[in-house]
């Protein structure tokens, strides 16, 4: 079994965004900003290899036309995922599942591209099955004002007449390693893989706890729809972590890709930063 971290365009964020209610006096010393509080912010996809399955976890910004919305997050397009994913050994026609995490525009924009020759878009990943929750994408469809802008329709409209739709209403195994979870304090439906290998197992940590800094259960977005909720979330799933030892992978962390969590008299906090692929070196 193989999990490959996948890069996908980059992007910066608001530091005051990024960390809630939590002063830059605080969070500055955890997570550098530029002279304008601006963030760099990673955005990583997963490919999970079962020697069945390969599973897709997220499709990133895409590369379509920059719009607004993604233009004031000033996106970096030098990693491209499709070129990612060729570098790791695979195609696009080898995905056999994308899960979408969920449906702002820094998380499936890939999941659609444009056919230069028909001017339609089309699925990127055109044999894989892809699972989005029943409530973000009822959502997406009928965002609230305050979300509406991170919903990009053209990223995920056409898989309404798709097939290839799957769409989940409950906690879900899709493969014998990996279990799909549902969360609603970022976003109604927020769905989160947890995968498990012959010695470890792995949560990723998408939206719901989104950097290392992130880990304490006040460090909320100002992006959650829902901060009591994500705190709620945040301390359950932590705490399982921490009793099971999984390793928690995170999503827009530009400086950490993966750490393992230590027990302190404030709670459960992030214990020590490493790659991914460190994990399968002591596996093998």
């Amino acid at each position: 079994m193989k999990i490959i971290v996948l890069n996908t365009p980059e992007f910066k964020i608001d530091g005051g965004a990024y960390f809630g209610v939590i002063p830059k006096s605080i969070w500055s010393s955890k997570y550098p900003c530029d002279e304008n509080n601006m963030c760099k912010a990673s955005c990583r996809s997963l490919l999970i290899d079962d020697g069945e399955r390969r599973m897709l976890v997220d499709t990133g910004i895409g590369d379509k036309d920059v719009n607004d919305t993604i233009n004031s997050y000033q996106a970096d397009f030098t990693q491209n995922l499709e070129i990612n994913i060729k570098s790791a050994g695979y195609s696009v026609e080898d995905i056999t599942d994308v899960v979408l995490t969920h449906l702002h525009f820094d998380h499936c924009g890939g999941t659609t591209k444009l056919n230069k020759n028909t001017g339609e878009y089309e699925l990127s990943f055109p044999n894989a099955n892809h699972y989005i929750s029943e409530k973000q994408w009822e959502n997406a469809f009928n965002p609230n004002y305050r979300e509406k802008s991170s919903f990009i329709k053209k990223n995920f409209e056409i898989l309404k007449s798709s097939e290839k739709l799957k769409l989940v209403g409950k906690t879900i195994k899709i493969s014998n390693n990996t279990e799909l979870r549902l969360f609603d304090g970022h976003t109604p439906g927020l769905m989160l893989p947890v995968i498990k290998l012959d010695k470890n197992t792995v949560f990723f940590a998408g939206d719901l706890i989104p950097a290392m800094a992130s880990v304490p259960l006040a460090w909320v977005s100002a992006y959650d729809l829902f901060p009591l909720t994500s705190i709620e979330e945040k301390k359950s799933i932590l705490s399982e972590a921490f009793k099971k030892k999984w390793i928690i992978v995170f999503q827009h962390d530009y400086y950490n890709e993966c750490c393992d969590l230590k027990k302190t008299e404030k709670g459960v906090r992030a214990n020590k930063s490493f790659k991914l692929e460190d994990i399968f070196s002591n596996e093998k």
